[in-house]
């Protein structure tokens, strides 16, 4: 952290602390837990992660750095009189964006209720947290899901230290959005992890795209090889942190159907229960369908146009020009032509473009189908489980991030009233999942897909979970 960053910003009936470090961590080595020291002021941001974007929506007031393992914690000023549940809240960012100092990851907002004490986290990102470098040995055999194992330091800390806030170390919701929401469902996997949480809750993500251990290799090989140190991969401690993350990002796919087809080949949690230092013992999905972890509650959602921000913010990239790509596309993920067509001539409805077409069925293949599959495996393994979907608002479509400042009880600006409404009830399905007051919620699920719905999605939500699980039905979400 440097000496001039500026002081945080702070909330009306909120006492924060920002920037406290849970860990440190040398370059490609798990996290050590760090010890609170409760007399440091906490008064201006942390470091963030090394990634691709400066911009000044991460509001990284104290730069970019490999010492970024911090978080943040926001308690109610009035202190209650008992413990209160703590939420916390992970960013996404597709595991190469993103950091716990911008606005939608600042969770003053849920604090100021009274009702939670709620945390931020940083963790490792890209080239120096989402890479498989374990297989390589020597001094990289701890690199294998090291965001991951971020995660479940800060977990640590927040159990051993949270009651200093006033919060309950035995009442931890993880929630998290996107690559966010990602991290929270591997936590089923670890199970270093048992223990440090009570619910999880995923937004527009969940226990699904791994990346299978084959990919994680083969993008760690294209890695090293870009950089010229395939024959000796311990180089890459010495190389300057701008040129991994530069080299990282020329040789991962950026397409989206890639990215999240049935080969998962993206940055993100892998699958590495053989690997070298794994940190997963089984794949999240299973984890939920076995009842290991039926007394943990879970919340899935999904907004009801996902990946209609690629249509409206990167068309000429994502638009696939002609249908027939789609099922050229579909067909490719190893599914039977055949069906392929009719899973494609089901979105290929009420005059869609050939984009918006797409956009429907990696918003139900990506999103939707593994929401939907992940609550029912819970439930009917005796856990409590909350299916959701997201939709539209005045001013706010209900694309990819749609909900972002509401999960963390902040204000978009410019926001129309219904959009203002929307988000309240967002903001406190959230806090109604965190404190466990849950019959403020919709029913929870039996052996079908009950959702509730917020916002004014063009179906009815139940429905259309139903309708992905039986168009999807025995094709692979890994």
């Amino acid at each position: 952290m440097t000496a001039t960053a500026p002081k945080a910003p702070t909330a009306p009936g909120v006492r924060s602390w920002w920037g406290i470090p849970y860990a440190t961590a040398e370059r490609y080595r798990r996290p050590l837990v760090a010890d609170f020291d409760p007399n440091r002021l906490h008064d201006r941001k942390g470091v963030v992660s090394v990634q691709p974007d400066s911009g000044d929506w991460l509001e990284a007031d104290s730069g970019m750095g490999e010492d970024c393992l911090n978080l943040n914690v926001w308690a109610p000023e009035q202190p209650a009189g008992t413990a209160l549940p703590v939420a916390v809240y992970i960013h996404g960012g597709g595991f190469e964006y993103g950091a716990n100092t911008q606005i939608t990851s600042n969770a003053a907002g849920l604090a100021a209720t009274g009702r939670v004490v709620s945390v931020s986290v940083n963790y490792r990102l890209g080239a120096l947290g989402a890479l498989s470098l374990s297989q390589y040995g020597g001094a990289l055999a701890e690199a294998s899901n090291l965001c991951l194992q971020d995660v479940i330091a800060a977990l640590t800390w927040i159990k051993r230290n949270i009651a200093h806030f006033g919060g309950d170390p035995d009442n931890v919701t993880v929630y998290g959005h996107s690559g966010g929401a990602y991290a929270t469902f591997g936590l089923l996997g670890a199970s270093s992890a048992n223990g440090l949480y009570r619910r999880l809750a995923g937004f527009s993500a969940g226990p699904s795209r791994l990346q299978p251990a084959w990919w994680a290799e083969e993008l760690a090989h294209r890695f090293v090889t870009e950089l010229g140190v395939a024959d000796n991969p311990e180089k890459l401690l010495d190389l300057d942190a701008a040129s991994l993350v530069a080299a990282l990002h020329k040789v991962t796919p950026t397409d989206l159907g890639v990215r999240g087809g049935m080969d998962s080949k993206s940055l993100g949690i892998v699958l590495d229960t053989r690997q070298p230092g794994a940190v997963l013992h089984a794949h999240p999905m299973d984890e939920l369908a076995s009842g290991a972890h039926r007394d943990v509650d879970v919340l899935l959602s999904m907004a009801s146009d996902d990946m209609g921000w690629w249509v409206a913010n990167d068309l000429d990239r994502f638009d696939p020009g002609t249908v027939d790509r789609i099922v050229d596309e579909v067909a490719g993920w190893r599914i039977p032509r055949s069906c392929a067509k009719k899973i494609v001539d089901a979105y290929d409805q009420g005059g869609r473009t050939p984009a918006e077409v797409r956009a429907a069925l990696l918003s139900d293949y990506i999103f939707g189908l593994p929401a939907a599959r992940g609550a029912l495996a819970h439930a009917a393994a005796g856990g409590n489980t909350h299916l959701l979907v997201i939709g539209p608002a005045e001013g706010a479509p209900a694309v990819h991030g749609t909900e972002m400042y509401a999960l963390v009880g902040q204000e978009r600006p410019g926001r129309s009233p219904e959009q203002a409404e929307r988000d309240t009830r967002i903001r406190d399905i959230v806090l109604d999942f965190v404190t466990g007051e849950q019959t403020r919620l919709w029913p929870a699920l039996t052996d079908r897909p009950i959702s509730g719905s917020v916002g004014n999605p063009p179906f009815e939500a139940g429905a259309h979970y139903q309708a992905a699980l039986d168009l999807w039905e025995s094709i692979d979400r890994p």
